[in-house]
């Protein structure tokens, strides 16, 4: 059964995270504040509370446990901020988390999405604004999180007008490897995957062996704004699975595969892909460009990131992955405005205007070999629905 409680805040809940374990979470609102809570039992209990931005607070993730409890947020103000925790501080202090770190959005345009990515002691952070400007960075230090670099930046579409309502969200693939018939067909093992809801598409980016960040795959198929993007985990399954939801009132899911060739047979990933405009690198001090990782400095060393589909020295790790509508579903009554996985990605959730939480299992059709999500539960928000599971 679902559960209910107090969550504090003066204001609508924007944003809510989980840590690695599930026993930590934290609540972004519009009152400007995060606040932190730790698992007691059945129960959640307020570990701190504080004053994070001077406007609402968009988003906000946790990030580790290798680099210690961690969490970054953005805000309407314009800035994108980390904390990290003092055990020292007593609980419900407002001091236990304390800032060690801030970046202005060099667009003077509001973050709308972040996401974290860890690979081995690396991170790596992904930020997007509302006029659809990406950033990707990393600390100048992998033991120092009071200091980051941009390592890559550009518009991933033609900037819209000022008065169009827009949609930018941002999702790491999490796993420490990607999909075993991508490292087959050439990728690299330590590439970066990152889809980006731009507008009404999804782009799926890669890194290649020389550290470019490419194009490998577009989602199409949305008849309204994406809301939400979401990267399965199940590397091992030997394809990739994103989940978006769309203003259309749709949850769509898709499959990408990559093709196997051989050494002598061209690939679709050796043609050149539009490239969306790009700004120029932000200048750094070489102080600042120590110690950075190996993807680090291959982003860090380009200008303008290459998006073609072929690297500048024929790098055939450039794949470029088929995509499959494999499931468009229609349930939600109204705009869906969150997708999410379960850890192992076998599972499903989805929230939209409705009210509703659905959550949905992949299931296998033997008969015709195709395979389709379908609905497993639902769970109203309101107190007087009910759960009503899926039964057999």
């Amino acid at each position: 059964m679902a559960t209910a409680f107090d969550h504090g805040h003066k204001d609508l809940v924007l944003a809510i995270d989980y840590n690695l374990y599930g026993n930590r979470m934290v609540t972004a609102s519009s009152d400007h504040t995060l606040r932190v809570w730790d698992k007691e039992g059945d129960a959640w209990e307020l570990m701190d509370s504080w004053k994070a931005h001077d406007a609402e607070v968009t988003d906000v993730k946790w990030n580790g446990p290798f680099s210690g409890e961690m969490l970054a947020s953005i805000g309407e103000d314009g800035i994108f901020k980390v904390w990290e925790e003092d055990p020292l501080e007593r609980p419900n202090s407002h001091k236990r988390f304390r800032r060690m770190y801030q970046l202005w959005s060099p667009t003077k345009v509001p973050f709308m999405s972040l996401d974290f990515k860890d690979i081995g002691a690396d991170t790596f952070v992904a930020l997007i604004t509302r006029d659809g400007y990406l950033m990707i960075c990393e600390p100048v230090d992998s033991d120092d999180f009071r200091d980051w670099q941009v390592l890559t930046q550009m518009y991933v579409c033609p900037t819209p007008p000022r008065t169009d309502e827009t949609s930018f969200r941002v999702s790491f693939h999490h796993e420490k490897l990607p999909g075993w018939h991508a490292i087959a067909a050439g990728l690299d093992r330590k590439s970066l995957g990152l889809a980006v809801a731009a507008m009404d598409k999804v782009i799926v980016y890669r890194t290649d062996r020389e550290r470019q960040l490419y194009i490998a795959a577009e989602l199409l198929g949305a008849r309204g704004l994406v809301r939400d993007v979401a990267w399965a985990n199940g590397a091992m399954r030997g394809f990739d699975v994103i989940a978006t939801a769309s203003k259309d009132g749709a949850v769509r899911v898709y499959e990408l595969t990559t093709p196997m060739r051989s050494e002598s047979t061209p690939t679709s990933s050796e043609k050149d892909l539009d490239s969306p405009r790009t700004s120029s690198e932000i200048p750094r001090s070489k102080e600042q460009r120590r110690a950075q990782s190996g993807i680090g400095a291959g982003l860090a060393g380009s200008p303008q990131p290459n998006l073609t589909g072929q690297g500048s020295s024929g790098d055939r790790s450039r794949i470029k992955h088929d995509v499959k509508l494999v499931s468009e579903l229609h349930e939600h009554e109204g705009a869906v405005w969150r997708v999410g996985f379960s850890p192992m990605g076998d599972v499903l959730i989805s929230s939209g205007d409705d009210g509703k939480i659905r959550t949905w299992k992949r299931a296998f059709d033997a008969s015709n070999g195709t395979a389709e999500w379908i609905e497993y539960s639902v769970v109203g928000t309101r107190p007087d629905e009910e759960e009503t599971p899926y039964e057999e």
